[in-house]
């Protein structure tokens, strides 16, 4: 039952998605310079060539992906009962009682890219060539992240199915849209300064897609 309840709701949570993902590569794309782009898609080709070519970083993800499980447990105030990583049966933390927060916050939350905001917005924040170099190693870590909470999907990992793949992929694509603007936010010119009006322009956006696909359906009424 309680999947069910879920999944009902994330069938319109995934329509809203949709509506934003259409908008959203043009609202990014003018967030970044052509140089910029190119050192984004380098980044990424950076993961993809380490991931296929070289070796597959899973310890590497597991520890943001536990961890992440182990903070937001603790925000919540939950026993946490055990701890660990192991190469053959993967991470895992023993807590008292989970919920969707808990179960979904390693996927929505990219734990190395949070990280990584800190040293490039207190020390080399306003430096050319350290945004250069920050927005290449944001790209790779984001890839990873990107690879490994798919992979989990595609596995039906427990975290995912307890509330129902449809509602947690739905919140999943919908909060890490909202992150990537702010992740990326350090490697550009405007900084945190110019998200406002990226949001603005985002979800206006996103608001006149709404409304024609609503009086279209009248239409065809």
């Amino acid at each position: 039952m309680r999947v069910l309840f879920f999944n009902a709701i994330g069938i319109p949570l995934l329509i809203a998605d949709a509506v934003l993902l259409w908008a959203f590569p043009a609202r990014i794309a003018n967030h970044f310079t052509m140089t910029q782009g190119l050192i984004l898609l380098a980044g990424m080709l950076a993961y993809f060539s380490l991931h296929f070519l070289v070796r597959k970083p899973e310890r590497m993800y597991l520890w943001a992906h536990e961890f992440t499980h182990l903070i937001v447990a603790k925000l919540f105030l939950r026993h946490v009962h055990g701890f660990h990583i192991t190469s053959r049966a993967g991470g895992k933390v023993v807590i008292d009682r989970t919920n969707v927060a808990i179960d979904l916050a390693p996927y929505a939350v990219p734990l190395y890219n949070v990280m990584a905001l800190f040293p490039i917005t207190l020390v080399a924040g306003g430096s050319p060539d350290a945004r250069k170099i920050y927005l290449g190693a944001a790209a790779f870590l984001f890839a990873m992240h990107l690879y490994f909470s798919l992979e989990g999907f595609v596995d039906g990992q427990p975290d995912v199915r307890r509330s129902g793949r449809i509602f947690s992929f739905g919140v999943v694509l919908l909060l890490l849209m909202l992150w990537a603007p702010v992740l990326s936010a350090p490697g550009t010119e405007a900084g945190f300064s110019g998200l406002p009006a990226f949001y603005r322009d985002w979800f206006g956006q996103g608001m006149n897609t709404a409304l024609r696909l609503v009086a279209r359906g009248r239409a065809l009424l």
